[in-house]
């Protein structure tokens, strides 16, 4: 575990940003394309026609347009005239006939001169986009599919933290986006920005986001929000990719190591990166393929053919289990779901800790497990009836252990259930299915949260003098965690720790502190593991964040400290 899990939560934060050290270090000629490789995409499967292309939204910091990746591609604003200096359509935009700059109020999405290697992340996420649909595609693949570049990061920042990304969201809604990239995570949405993100879904925009990079298990906004499809990264093995968020709020997991993408310094130039930003485009891309294949698609359909037709993970990663979505992205079978509706059965696993039943006159199967690999306190069971004439001839049952739990006549069925088992088995009972009848049966795993076994949320401490421990007692602390307190003293005093224990898996298991009220890197005066006593020491500031963070594998017996403020 390194400082580059750090990742701030007060601000919204680029899910891939490299250093400027490590971009140096990046070179193509360890790139593959094993990314796009592994999600499946048809050669050339579609024929791209002369219809309204999808148009997917990227909210990010810049865009370099003339990018050979990017220029078939950048969606033109067809009511606006170029650069007469007059809001042609009344949207109160001037100019913005290749997208807009929130942050900066101008048409220009450029990255600031000179400042390309460090506004590079729009550039790199829209390219992804761009190269799931021209595999797809081809040549022609531009008529399909086209990017709305939105910037949400002003020329003058001093930090590559969006803090303009709801403003964006606002802007794509109403300037034509079919599907909106959030390549971003961290922050506190208000109300405001919450009620956009339903607007949006109920608008038929389909939202993607990244999960985020902090190594937790806590899925960060806008990805969290119900309404958007939240996406986990993994890497060349198939499992988490070392520094993706997690978690039962994840919808579905694709690749985010070694991903190859423009970059802004030249119009041929490419970086490798990784990252959820990487995992989230290529989620992005590959429902604009679905929606551009289907037009008419509402969010939910999308995201039902995108998690069901997923790959399951495989139950050696079960510490993982149900907190990296449905599974892995599959493009081929997705549009296969879609294209067959008659033969969706086919799709079906068991394996899955998330999706949909789908039941109708052209099931085949005559029971549903559901029993993926992983810990699970339950599973939660939404039910959706659609054109049954009778319901009351229909029942759902539903078994644990080989044991009727409930059953339901389709017409008593509650909206949602909850089976407190760690696997079921479903089937419906009762008259034939007439033509145009069915049930779709939704259903998730409620994951055990192993970060909150001995810590919960963040604890705020406001006295001058204290102890804190790691919460465990005389247990081993649990793996996976990530326990956070924030001590306040009086302004113009700093704190002193003192530590009493550690024993943690070292080098992996961390305690960092740091001053403020977040993890940013450059503010992490101290971090400790291993079973040395720590040294004393001083913060710079009034107010530190101690942060305990814990990887899947060996635990210890915890750590202790004292703390006290001084002059």
């Amino acid at each position: 575990m390194s400082l580059k899990l750090f990742r701030p939560a007060s601000a919204f934060l680029l899910a891939g940003i490299l250093s400027l050290s490590a971009l140096a270090q990046k070179s193509t000629e360890n790139s593959s394309s094993w990314a796009f490789d592994s999600i499946h995409i048809p050669r050339s499967g579609g024929d791209a026609e002369a219809q309204k292309p999808i148009v997917v939204a990227v909210i990010d910091d810049a865009f370099r347009l003339s990018h050979q990746d990017l220029k078939d591609f950048i969606h033109q604003n067809p009511r606006e005239l170029a650069g007469n200096q007059l809001d042609d359509e009344g949207n109160n935009y001037v100019d913005d006939v290749y997208g807009w700059d929130i942050s900066d109020y101008d048409p220009d999405v450029s990255p600031p001169e000179g400042q390309s290697r460090v506004y590079y992340h729009g550039t790199y996420v829209a390219s992804l986009i761009c190269r799931v649909a021209t595999l797809y595609y081809g040549k022609e693949a531009s008529r399909s599919i086209r990017i709305l570049p939105v910037k949400v990061l002003s020329d003058r920042a001093s930090r590559t933290y969006i803090r303009d990304g709801y403003k964006g969201i606002r802007y794509a809604m109403e300037n034509g986006a079919d599907i909106i990239c959030l390549a971003w995570s961290g922050g506190n949405p208000g109300p405001e920005d919450l009620e956009l993100l339903q607007k949006a879904y109920e608008k038929g925009i389909l939202i993607i986001a990244s999960a985020g990079n902090f190594n937790e298990e806590k899925v960060q906004f806008p990805a969290a929000d119900p309404s958007v499809i939240a996406v986990a990264g993994i890497d060349r093995d198939f499992r988490k990719e070392e520094n993706s968020s997690y978690g039962m709020q994840v919808d579905l997991a694709a690749p985010a190591q070694d991903v190859k993408g423009a970059h802004p310094e030249k119009d041929n130039a490419y970086v490798v990166d990784q990252g959820t930003s990487a995992a989230a485009a290529l989620v992005a891309g590959s429902a604009a393929i679905l929606l551009s294949e289907n037009p008419g698609l509402s969010p939910g359909e999308i995201k039902a053919a995108l998690l069901n037709a997923s790959e399951p993970f495989k139950p050696e990663i079960s510490t993982y289990g149900g907190k990296l979505g449905a599974g892995v992205l599959q493009v081929e079978k997705a549009l296969d779901y879609l294209a067959f509706p008659a033969s969706r059965d086919k799709h079906y696993s068991p394996l899955r800790p998330k999706g949909s039943i789908h039941i109708s006159a052209s099931s085949r199967k005559p029971f549903w497990q559901i029993s993926p690999a992983g810990a699970y306190q339950g599973f939660y069971l939404t039910a959706e009836v659609s054109g049954i004439r009778r319901p009351d001839k229909h029942s759902l049952h539903i078994e644990v252990s080989d044991t009727t739990w409930n059953a339901y006549p389709l017409s008593q069925i509650p909206p949602q259930l909850f089976v407190p088992s760690p696997s079921l088995k479903v089937r419906l009972d009762g008259a034939a299915w007439r033509k145009k009848e069915e049930f779709r049966l939704s259903y998730q795993g409620k994951t055990i949260d192993s970060t909150r076994i001995y810590c919960r949320d963040t604890q705020y401490l406001n006295l001058e003098s204290g102890e804190i421990d790691d919460g465990s007692g005389e247990q081993n602390y649990s793996n996976s965690c990530s326990c956070r307190w924030i001590i306040s003293v009086p302004a113009g005093k700093r704190i002193k720790f003192t530590f009493e224990r550690m024993d943690t898996q070292a080098n992996t298991d961390f305690v960092y502190l740091v001053d403020g009220k977040t993890a940013i890197p450059e503010n992490i005066f101290a971090m400790f593991s291993g079973r040395k006593l720590p040294p004393i020491v001083f913060s710079r500031t009034n107010e530190v964040l101690i942060w305990f963070v814990t990887d899947p594998d060996t635990t210890g017996q915890g750590w202790q400290l004292r703390y006290e403020s001084v002059e």
